[in-house]
């Protein structure tokens, strides 16, 4: 009798186990933005035309990184977080090493999807050049370096 109640025992950990990984599993959020410009030196434009992210089981983030990740020119070129944002702030308001900019949560706070998707769309762009390069942008919710050429990060 004590052999099958330990049985049953460790068949009712073995499938709270197994329902315990099951729901844990994180669905990665979709990040979609189109945005194809022409750009004139020496002006400011947004880096998106729209944007957008879909995630079935989560609707807030740690941080969104925007970056120069390809055609980046050290000391010209420039991202902007226009408008006002009181949930978000940049910690770094522009990595010029990295051509990166970060937005984050207020206090280490979250920081809503909705209100990334609106700040995302408000980014700018700007160089100082006469003749600025092709530009791509990298959008991640890493802090990972992505790197068109090779497509990882």
């Amino acid at each position: 009798m004590g052999i099958f109640k330990s049985h049953t025992i460790y068949s009712i950990v073995f499938f709270l186990l197994l329902a315990n990984v099951s729901w844990c599993q994180n669905i990665a959020p979709v990040l979609t933005a189109t945005g194809n410009q022409a750009y004139c030196p020496k002006s400011q434009i947004n880096i998106v035309t729209d944007f957008n992210i879909t995630d079935l089981d989560d609707t807030d983030i740690d941080a969104l990184y925007i970056q120069i990740s390809t055609g980046y020119d050290v000391g010209n070129d420039l991202l902007i977080l226009s408008g006002s944002y009181p949930s978000i702030f940049t910690p770094c308001p522009w990595s010029p090493l990295e051509g990166k900019l970060t937005l984050k949560g207020i206090g280490g706070l979250k920081v809503s999807y909705v209100d990334l998707m609106s700040a995302v769309k408000d980014i700018l762009f700007q160089s100082t050049s006469n003749n600025p390069s092709d530009k791509t942008f990298s959008i991640t919710i890493g802090d990972a370096n992505y790197l068109p050429s090779t497509g990882h990060y």
